[in-house]
């Protein structure tokens, strides 16, 4: 057990296990997330409509999308990731869970929709390269200590040997 506490005092281990300690503590902190959310409504006419925004969408790490569209009475097409789906809608609403963000073509009608999306943004990303890059040096300082703190350990058993 001496030599277990000796190992750990040990310069070269000491500092490897700190900086796989610090790696730790940066990629827990990278994952930290802030929820963002993205909302519009309005009303369609005739015509090829994109809903959403681009920017959002692409920025964050989308969890969830929401798109409810009711109309009076409208004949539309929604199309979402090269998926086509047509609605005739009398006094209705439907409810989708789009997997991208939705094209809507209004052929008929007015159609009135809500769009909702939630995201996931992670601020302290680019702390995880650096934690990896504190686990590779960690990880390698930890082991030449170890293979340093054995030959001293080799070399002090030979010595009372003589």
């Amino acid at each position: 057990m001496t030599t277990f506490r000796k190992a750990l005092s040990y310069p070269l281990i000491k500092g490897g296990l700190l900086f796989l300690a610090l790696a730790l503590l940066m990629s827990l902190i990278s994952m930290y997330t802030v929820e963002k959310s993205y909302y519009s409504e309005g009303t369609l006419g005739v015509g090829h409509h994109v809903i959403g925004n681009k920017d959002f969408e692409n920025n964050y790490f989308i969890t969830n999308r929401t798109l409810v569209i009711s109309s009076q009475n409208a004949s539309v097409v929604v199309i979402q990731k090269g998926k086509i789906n047509s609605y005739i809608l009398r006094n209705q609403s439907v409810s989708l869970n789009p997997t991208s963000q939705p094209e809507i073509r209004v052929e008929s009608g007015n159609v009135r929709y809500s769009y909702r999306v939630y995201g996931v943004d992670y601020p302290y990303l680019p702390l995880s390269l650096l934690a990896f890059v504190f686990m590779i040096v960690g990880s390698a300082l930890s082991v030449y200590g170890y293979i340093k703190f054995m030959e001293s350990i080799v070399e002090k058993v030979r010595r009372k040997r003589r």
